[in-house]
């Protein structure tokens, strides 16, 4: 087969995928506010995209997060009800295009369930490993490091010297007590 024949080939493979694509898409009927499409229109036009496309990729993603903000319990329940529906519907498709079975596209939200529940996990298990770190920063800081010797022996050595009188201190005290001293022995006379 040529390079060209082989274009060709790759064009009519693209070709069904897309139209596979499109038959498992359900039309959806709705209005949005203008400033949404607004913007929906200068974001497909900035990329080159079609709107419908950028809107029905942006209402999967925000799918995605309404689904994952869901009760547990019920996630799970309304994850097993959407699959069971987005199989039947492929069915009519596949059936009323005379096809004998057509891939869903789109999200499988029972493993999207699975994922939520290893993210819950996991989000779970680095908040367990971040308290022990909270509590510490908690602490004052004369228990948060444990003193080494060094740091005994320079607390040791900065509390002797602050008990002990600079020489100043014990000139000034000493000047203090001849004076009361003097003071207090009565006075001889010379005339004695």
């Amino acid at each position: 087969m040529s390079k060209a024949q082989s274009i060709i080939e790759q064009f009519y493979q693209e070709e069904q995928a897309r139209l596979s694509d499109e038959a498992t898409f359900s039309p959806l009927d709705m209005s949005i506010s203008s400033a949404d499409m607004a913007l929906i229109s200068t974001i497909a036009k900035r990329f080159n995209k079609d709107r419908s496309l950028l809107a029905r990729e942006a209402l999967s993603q925000a799918l995605l997060d309404m689904f994952s903000a869901l009760d547990p319990v019920e996630r799970k329940m309304l994850a097993k009800e959407s699959d069971e529906l987005a199989s039947s519907i492929a069915a009519e498709i596949a059936e009323d295009q005379g096809l004998s079975n057509l891939e869903v596209s789109g999200a499988n939200w029972v493993a999207q369930d699975k994922n939520c529940v290893k993210a819950e996990r996991k989000a779970e298990k680095e908040r367990e490993k971040a308290k022990p770190q909270q509590i510490a920063q908690q602490q004052p800081p004369e228990t948060q490091a444990p003193q080494t010797d060094s740091t005994i022996e320079s607390t040791q050595q900065a509390e002797e010297i602050e008990a002990e009188p600079m020489e100043d201190d014990v000139t000034n005290e000493f000047d203090a007590s001849v004076e009361a001293t003097v003071e207090s022995e009565p006075a001889e006379s010379i005339f004695a």
